[in-house]
């Protein structure tokens, strides 16, 4: 096996690694101002899908092309995401005091709902990534690809959540764990996901390009 070969398994190995570790380090400082996290992520999972595509290139240019072109629709979901978390975990903490049946049913009531909003919330930033639609049309979307294939969804939200609840499990081990999240923690994360979304979504990538071109050529027949 030739190593200097660029369609080697170790080269593409490297090369990956290389992308999940610049995606990630991106991704934490754009996600500084908290606000943007929303853009980040959708940047994030730009360059992680069009990793496993296998035709990622610059990732340091696809990542702020990414963010700049989807800005304002991630932000804007981003910013509603937040705001329903804010409101549900504070009536989950409000409903912990309470001791009554009705407050125990609206507890229960409100952790299901948190429970939707996080896998609302593990789809729609990559759904916005690999598709180019209107807001509703991305919440939309969001939601049909997180129950067409269930098993999926319970896959991705134990990759996204789990290392997370074990990061917090020992705080001993917390500079290991921060250190982890700083290099690779992230960009792996969407990686991993992005393994099985892309399954999910390339045949509806697919039509999308198919159209794209059709649209292409009837332009071209008009100009000429």
């Amino acid at each position: 096996m030739n190593l200097l070969n660029q369609d080697n398994i170790v080269h593409e190995f490297l090369n990956n690694v290389g992308d999940i570790v610049i995606a990630n380090i991106l991704f934490i400082f754009c996600s500084i101002p908290l606000v943007t996290i929303g853009p980040s992520l959708t940047a994030l999972y730009h360059c992680s899908l069009r990793s496993v595509k296998g035709n990622s290139y610059g990732t340091v240019k696809t990542f702020f092309r990414a963010f700049k072109e989807n800005f304002v629709q991630s932000l804007v979901i981003w910013l509603g995401i937040a705001a329903a978390g804010f409101i549900l975990i504070t009536n989950i903490r409000f409903l912990g005091t309470e001791t009554g049946q009705t407050g125990h049913m609206l507890m229960i009531l409100s952790e299901g709902l948190l429970v939707l909003l996080v896998i609302f919330a593990l789809y729609v930033f990559p759904v916005i990534a690999a598709f180019t639609s209107s807001t509703a049309g991305q919440i939309k979307n969001a939601v049909i690809f997180a129950f067409m294939r269930f098993p999926y969804t319970i896959l991705i939200v134990i990759i996204s959540v789990f290392p997370m609840y074990m990061t917090y499990q020992d705080y001993k081990l917390m500079p290991l764990w921060a250190c982890c999240w700083f290099f690779f923690g992230f960009g792996l994360t969407a990686y991993l996901n992005s393994l099985m979304l892309y399954r999910l979504f390339r045949p509806y990538l697919e039509k999308e390009e198919d159209r794209s071109q059709e649209e292409a050529c009837i332009t071209d027949e008009k100009e000429e």
